[in-house]
């Protein structure tokens, strides 16, 4: 029996006979609902804003912005995660501008304004000067992890000193942060571990997205002995303690690296970590849309409940108004026919006006 239900729980998410996760079918069923292609009036964000509302149609994926300095191994670990050579890797700094990676039904690379198409929440960052020139889409087949369900945005790998970007990198970054689901910081133990541009993106981004934060020691299997190992986090996370905000209880910086079957390995690795960090967001995004469905769901029938009590109100109010109407309008006849008769009898016209209409009716 045991085992039995095990099996039960492992497949609870495993692809349908369409190809698609449980979890995924849910995202999917749940933006159809709000944007029907087949018949766009029947959409809920065509029907909120038919009666004055106006919704977002959820996205179907969760995204996970990756940030730190050059060569921090933010594309090697996206590498990994989609088991592709997607992104350049190596000690230059390769990605120097911004690159989605998310999965679709065959490889494919886009441009800035294709990218913009193709994903219209992004499209305010052309306000952004420069930027559109240095973004850009690498589709992927893969289907391994998570992946089908994540979309990872790969940003320029931040230096200090005299480097000039050909746009505002901390602008753009920042942005992004606040659209993003997760953002990775990647801290690597040689080099520019402690990047004053990074660490100052990062307190800016902390003081609005603190919650979607998250700390890593990348590259740890370099770091050599695990004391060396020990000094380089504690560099780190007092450099990070001396920023207000980031000073704060509950500190983690999981050490990371790569794995690979031929080395031993050197040190602890909770890559697994980062994994299940984007399970869990994943699981708890689709919670967090099941319930924004309700909300607008209940908002919009209350609104269409207004908007008919309120015309039946006016139906009400416009149906006394005309019966009104009409008993003036009849009384104002009666009261002209009235005078008129008066009028006639009291001059001894009366007879002169009653004969005609005595012919008229035969009489």
């Amino acid at each position: 029996m045991p085992t039995g239900h095990g099996k039960a729980r492992s497949s609870a998410n495993a692809p349908d006979s369409t190809g698609l996760s449980v979890n995924e079918k849910i995202l999917k069923e749940c933006h159809e609902l709000y944007v029907d292609k087949s018949s766009p009036e029947r959409g809920l964000v065509y029907i909120a804003d038919t009666v004055g509302i106006s919704l977002l149609a959820p996205r179907k994926k969760i995204t996970v912005m990756l940030m730190g300095n050059h060569s921090a191994g933010k594309s090697s670990f996206i590498n990994w995660y989609v088991e592709e050579h997607i992104q350049k890797t190596g000690v230059a700094i390769e990605t120097q501008g911004f690159t989605f990676i998310t999965s679709g039904k065959k490889r494919e690379s886009l441009t800035g304004n294709a990218t913009f198409h193709l994903f219209p929440q992004f499209k305010p960052m052309q306000e952004i000067e420069g930027v559109g020139d240095y973004l850009s889409t690498e589709i992927s087949t893969s289907k391994q992890k998570k992946f089908n369900l994540v979309m990872f945005v790969d940003t320029p790998g931040l230096v200090d000193g005299d480097m000039l970007y050909p746009f505002d990198v901390n602008k753009s970054i920042e942005w992004l942060g606040g659209l993003c689901d997760l953002i990775f910081c990647f801290f690597d133990p040689i080099g520019q571990a402690l990047c004053k541009r990074t660490l100052n993106i990062v307190e800016r981004l902390n003081e609005h997205d603190s919650d979607k934060i998250r700390f890593f020691l990348s590259k740890a299997d370099t770091a050599g002995t695990e004391s060396d190992r020990q000094r380089v986090l504690m560099q780190i996370t007092q450099e990070l303690c001396k920023r207000p905000g980031l000073n704060k209880c509950g500190f983690d910086m999981p050490t990371i690296y790569i794995p690979s079957l031929t080395d031993r390995p050197r040190c602890e690795n909770n890559i697994d970590r980062v994994c299940k960090t984007i399970e869990k967001t994943i699981n708890q995004t689709i919670q967090n849309t099941l319930n924004t469905l309700e909300k607008d769901c209940f908002a919009v029938t209350s609104k269409i409940s207004d908007i008919v009590e309120a015309d039946n109100k006016a139906w009400e109010y416009n149906l006394k108004s005309k019966c009104i109407s009409w008993m003036l309008s009849l009384i104002s006849l009666l009261l002209t026919t009235f005078v008129a008769l008066t009028f006639l009898i009291g001059t001894n016209r009366f007879d002169d006006w009653l004969r005609p209409v005595m012919v008229w009716f035969g009489l």
